[in-house]
């Protein structure tokens, strides 16, 4: 039966998979440097050493208000696809749910981890990256035209006067420059022209440039778009010379400046002025969040910031006043993240295929051994090797004991999970799940917030730095390891967990899944004139930590929380009745009374076909009857829903 395993697990994550949302928030502010920034780990100090340096550059700080775990959740798992890194990164950089999924070619989805290191503004309060920080308003005195010409020096398709070729494909002359039209659009539109460039030179790339502005691109004759504004989809030329053709940009003068009063209007004047609030849209001014974000490249505002830098430094002009805002959030690590390393990230259960292989302190033969197991003996490995060094793959594997070494891949086999018990857990506060126990030599897999739901599959396994750790595994196959002490049972409503404050209605800590016929909008704060964020389907699941939180617009509201860890508030039903079910935690052994519990096709025996009668009766595209509908309802309620599911693949895991 264990063959049946992997596709029992699919076809639970397909009706536990969950789209999730983002949070209300709160008031926001724009202030100078005060004591008020110490409460903010590592931030004081990073500042404080560049104004020593610079002691002319000015620092506002924008308190957002927002959770700093909400708002990884909200640039990861609430829209897959949102930051991408190039495919060519190691396992811990791109996302575990999308894997090797494309995005436009060469891109993924990026990981948690990368997102979370790119973020965290404390990565970048030093001299190479601090200009993605910036404020993008026009300041003449510092930003000048030979600062623009450096930017653009590597650019060969923005020197000298300007050629183009016309909507009838004949060749015309600007009697400008690209600097010229550049500065022009700066005074004009308010813009930093640095940012104008440097945005230039970030989407059209350097050498000879790309079709998008050479006017000669079939179908889009004599059309130009510099900034790649509106450049989405499976052709991305095309989309974004469709925009240029809807706003008549008809040659570069147009183009760019046209595109300077899309970035001033759409971005600048209303709150993302800096390269960092146009890659992460953490600043509400426009009333929104997350959703106006103007690239997908997690790594672009810095990347594009140091451009500007270099411009301000070849001028001799990084002493110059400059002015940055700099983000800061609630509930921040108290270290800056890390960057992503170059292995694979797993939590996984190995065995040794040999006998006297040795354990080591590093990836080779010449460092010191720490023990030496054989055949038989069980590992857990939280790396894998992507590089042969000194003969071989080494990956790193956890002892029994909690210590931390390598050992060459030829003596290891994977083996089955083992696990030790299946409770459904929570969170009883933010905390890190890492792909081993303990906090030093483990990578961080996520965040966790405060209430999320797990699924504990070994207790109190490990004694490492302090902590017992436990196993855990989240709905979607991910695995890792928290310190026991932040979790507690879901079933248990004392602690952190389920706590509310304010108006946050009845404090609850149940699961609830979704039976309305046309499925339920998420929004960012109860009512219907709320934020719509996304959508959850009939017979999706979540986490209800409040309920009666507000009636406004008709509608009862109750908060959630998803499986992923993103909170927001859904109508749990009206005058006519319910939107959402209670939905019962089973038990880990089934209250089965019968041998004939789970066979669903009547032929003596219960397998995997049983597994996909028992999903067709829950998405409605089966009913089943009689003995067949007797069978399925595992718990003996009355009803068959998505418990009976879980007690079905509880036995057939066990047959």
């Amino acid at each position: 039966m264990k063959k049946y395993m992997s596709l029992i697990l699919a076809l639970t994550i397909v009706f536990y998979f969950l789209i999730f949302y983002s949070q209300s928030y709160a008031t926001q502010s724009r202030e100078p440097q005060s004591s008020k920034l110490d409460n903010y780990p590592g931030y004081s100090q990073l500042i404080n050493n560049l104004k020593q340096a610079h002691p002319n550059w000015n620092f506002t700080i924008l308190y957002t208000g927002l959770d700093w775990s909400q708002v990884i959740k909200n640039e990861t798992v609430a829209l897959h696809g949102k930051n991408l890194v190039e495919s060519n990164k190691g396992s811990d950089w791109i996302c575990s749910t999308c894997g090797d999924t494309p995005y436009d070619g060469r891109w993924r989805c990026a990981s948690e981890a990368a997102v979370s290191y790119y973020m965290d503004p404390r990565n970048s309060l030093n001299e190479d990256y601090v200009f993605q920080f910036e404020n993008l308003s026009y300041n003449p005195d510092i930003q000048t035209r030979a600062g623009v010409e450096t930017i653009l020096a590597p650019c060969n398709y923005m020197q000298g006067t300007i050629t183009y070729v016309d909507i009838n494909g004949n060749t015309q002359t600007i009697g400008k420059t690209y600097i010229d039209v550049i500065m022009e659009a700066a005074a004009e539109y308010n813009v930093s022209p640095y940012h104008l460039a440097s945005r230039i030179r970030q989407e059209i790339g350097t050498g000879n440039g790309s079709v998008i502005v050479s006017g000669t691109y079939n179908g889009y004759t004599g059309y130009y778009n510099y900034y790649n504004i509106g450049a989405t989809g499976a052709n991305q030329i095309a989309s974004g010379l469709e925009y240029a053709k809807s706003k008549t940009w008809t040659d570069p003068e147009k183009a760019i400046k046209g595109g300077a009063s899309f970035l001033a209007s759409g971005y600048i004047s209303t709150g993302q002025d800096t390269l960092y609030l146009q890659k992460f849209d953490v600043d509400d001014s426009d009333g929104s969040l997350y959703s106006y974000q103007y690239m997908q490249n997690v790594s672009a505002s810095k990347t594009e910031g140091n451009s500007v830098k270099l411009a301000y430094e070849t001028m001799g002009m990084l002493n110059g006043s400059i002015n940055f805002v700099v983000p800061v959030y609630e509930n921040m690590p108290q270290e800056a993240c890390r960057i992503p390393g170059t292995n694979n990230i797993v939590t996984q259960n190995v065995q040794i295929n040999g006998m006297q292989v040795r354990i080591r302190e590093g990836k080779g033969t010449n460092y010191a051994e720490i023990a030496t197991l054989n055949t038989g003996d069980k590992l857990l490995r939280i790396e894998i090797a992507n590089n042969i060094e000194n003969g071989y793959y080494w990956d790193k594997v956890v002892l029994p004991d909690g210590r931390k070494g390598y050992v060459a891949r030829d003596y290891l086999q994977k083996i089955d999970d083992i696990t030790t018990c299946n409770e459904s857990v929570i969170a009883t506060t933010g905390v890190y799940l890492r792909n081993g126990p303990g906090t030093n030599n483990t990578t961080t897999i996520m965040l966790l917030v405060q209430n999320q739901k797990l699924t504990r599959i070994t207790h109190e396994e490990y004694d490492v730095d302090g902590y017992k750790w436990d196993r855990v595994k989240l709905s979607d196959g991910t695995q890792g390891y928290v310190a026991t002490n932040y979790l507690q049972l879901a079933s248990d409503n004392t602690g952190n967990a389920g706590e509310n404050t304010g108006n946050e209605g009845e404090a609850t800590n149940e699961t609830i899944r979704v039976i309305c016929p046309s499925g339920l909008w998420v929004r960012n704060d109860a009512g219907t004139d709320k934020s719509r964020l996304t959508y959850l389907d009939t017979g999706d699941t979540a986490t209800r930590i409040a309920k009666n939180v507000s009636n406004v617009n008709g509608y009862i509201w109750d908060k959630i929380i998803t499986n992923d860890g993103i909170t927001g508030y859904i109508a749990r039903g009206d005058s006519s009745g319910d939107y959402i079910e209670v939905v019962s935690t089973p038990n880990v052994n089934p209250p089965v009374d019968s041998k004939d519990k789970g066979d669903l096709d009547l032929n003596g025996i219960v397998d995997v076909v049983d597994m996909l009668y028992m999903q067709k009766q829950l998405i409605g595209s089966i009913s089943l009857k009689d003995q067949a509908w007797i069978n399925a309802d595992m718990d003996n309620n009355g009803i068959v829903d998505v418990v009976d599911m879980l007690y079905m693949q509880q036995k057939l895991i066990s047959t």
